[in-house]
């Protein structure tokens, strides 16, 4: 397998950072989260890793497309000084991290989705899943999950209608192990920044999805249901959606999915 994720070639590109690799797990995110819990816990910025999973999610429960080998899956675990309120600004962190990586290589075709999805030319390149556990009112962890497509082959199937990889994007093969050292240290440095009202300016400049029409899908259960459209205006400052409806209505959308220019 080429750009193997060895100990070996991890330790040497992370230096002192604890790391656990694996070659196949069923979601790096229970393996990190355990490890946070445990006696002694994880270090701040552990992360987990692992060539494939086998019950890997993204929101909602949704299964994330990990095949051997194809991205880059990693939990980092954090533990910032937050009010429940704000944790979306972890989010915010991570994909500000994945946007100083992957700026720079794809220039004006990659932008954030809200409210945690990485696109190229519209087409979903990574995504972010964070996961609090709290003790009481004392939060334990939070487990910042990344998963990033770097070679992931989606033939001509459903997904590559929707999903591509870095490599597909660059036409050059990516190291996995250089894209993972390059982007821990900018995730360190947001997820500290977390609690600045700073961070929420600087993710809404990432942010392809604001300007435009969106249609908000809620979850099963919600109000409205099952999808209503708009215009995305902004972002507040915990990271929900502010929409402008048809009616000149502008709604507070703090979980649910959006599609790009989509009719209801």
């Amino acid at each position: 397998m080429p750009d193997r994720l060895t100990p070996d070639a991890l330790r040497a590109a992370l230096g002192q950072r604890p790391f656990r690799c694996f070659d196949e797990v069923g979601s790096t995110q229970d393996i990190a989260r355990d490890w946070a819990l445990a006696d002694p816990p994880a270090p701040e910025g552990a992360i987990v890793i692992a060539e494939s999973q086998t019950a890997g999610r993204g929101r909602q429960g949704r299964r994330w497309h990990s095949p051997p080998g194809g991205a880059l899956l990693v939990s980092a675990i954090y533990r910032p000084a937050l009010a429940p309120a704000h944790m979306q600004r972890v989010t915010m962190a991570a994909g500000l991290a994945l946007a100083d990586v992957l700026r720079p290589l794809l220039g004006d075709a990659f932008a954030l989705k809200w409210p945690n999805d990485g696109l190229v030319r519209g087409r979903k390149l990574c995504g972010i899943l964070c996961e609090a556990t709290w003790l009481g009112e004392r939060l334990a962890a939070v487990v910042v999950g990344i998963g990033l497509n770097v070679r992931a082959d989606f033939g001509g199937g459903d997904l590559a209608a929707v999903a591509t990889s870095l490599e597909t994007a660059l036409g050059r093969p990516v190291s996995r192990v250089a894209l993972l050292a390059a982007l821990l240290p900018r995730l360190d440095h947001w997820v500290a920044r977390a609690a600045e009202s700073a961070i929420v300016a600087a993710w809404r400049a990432q942010l392809g999805t604001l300007g435009k029409r969106v249609t908000v899908y809620t979850a099963p259960g919600q109000f409205p249901s099952p999808s209503y459209g708009g215009v995305a205006e902004d972002v507040d400052e915990a990271g929900a959606l502010l929409v402008r409806l048809d009616s000149g209505d502008v709604r507070r959308v703090l979980a649910g999915d959006v599609g790009l220019g989509e009719d209801e």
